[in-house]
């Protein structure tokens, strides 16, 4: 199946990186829309780099919204192709991807591909996210499959079907359009082992902190919206593991890295308290 690429971007360090993955496919995609959603023209001499490298490449300036769900919805609105592949700006894709998960589109509506973290992370970054995404999608909350947004392919049909992605959620828009295609719409789900996303995580205490925050909160929000179809919280006893977990982590650290799990794993504790407290659900 020919596909699009939707890239949503701020304008962030990394941009480059993924373009070049892009430009390097074996079967490259008839469609490559980079949406900057952070400051006008802040993609501009990015953009303007490849335009030789990638012909097909178009920019897209929409700040009307915030968010990684909005961007990506004016992106796969613009796109023609009849399969569209979410990609982020910060992580490198194999050069086979977009063959690969163009291939398995023609099989299944939604499609999930591999996850690698030892490209472009230090080894003790990867603590806590060993084996993700290595034989199957996500399934952390012991509900239904599900991927991160920048590892996520669709038929055009689902997309529409499903309304897109939910631009009122900052996070975990991905999981709740995997879930809403799956439930409300019946969609079948590919796992595509040979397609990979090499994902990059955060290596600043600071930063990790903040974007698990933000994450735990919204996973709360989640538990809110489908806790009547199936989604259960947590044990106590598996949210206290998990906080003593976050404490043994941060006494331990040695060095920055060794900061930015800790800070990873407290940011995911906070945030799901401080979502519990924002959406009245107890989500631990």
């Amino acid at each position: 199946m020919e596909c699009a690429v939707v890239v949503a971007t701020v304008g962030g360090p990394w941009l480059a990186d993924q373009l070049t993955a892009l430009a390097a496919q074996e079967m490259p995609p008839t469609e490559v829309i980079v949406v900057n959603n952070g400051a006008p023209g802040a993609i501009d001499e990015t953009a303007a780099a490849f335009r030789g490298l990638l012909p097909q490449l178009t920019v897209r300036e929409d700040n009307t919204r915030r968010g990684a769900a909005y961007a990506r919805n004016v992106g796969a609105g613009a796109a023609a192709a009849p399969g569209i592949l979410f990609v982020d700006d910060d992580d490198v894709i194999s050069t086979n991807y977009v063959a690969e998960m163009g291939l398995a589109l023609d099989r299944a509506d939604l499609v999930s591909a591999r996850i690698r973290l030892d490209m472009l992370n230090p080894p003790r970054l990867t603590r806590g996210w060993e084996g993700l995404h290595e034989s199957g999608p996500m399934d952390y909350f012991d509900f239904l499959p599900w991927t991160f947004g920048g590892a996520l392919g669709c038929r055009r049909e689902v997309f529409e079907r499903t309304g897109g992605f939910d631009p009122d959620l900052l996070t975990t828009e991905d999981v709740d359009f995997c879930w809403r295609a799956q439930l409300d719409h019946g969609v079948a789900f590919a796992y595509v082992p040979e397609a990979t996303v090499n994902y990059r995580l955060r290596a600043e205490p600071g930063a990790a902190f903040r974007q698990s925050l933000a994450w735990g909160e919204g996973q709360a929000g989640l538990y809110r919206r489908y806790r009547d179809r199936g989604l259960r919280a947590p044990s106590q006893l598996r949210a206290a593991a998990r906080w003593a977990r976050s404490a043994q982590l941060l006494l331990s650290a040695r060095n920055r890295i060794d900061l930015a799990v800790a800070a990873r794993h407290a940011g995911s504790r906070v945030g799901r308290l401080r979502g519990s407290v924002r959406y009245r659900c107890l989500f631990l």
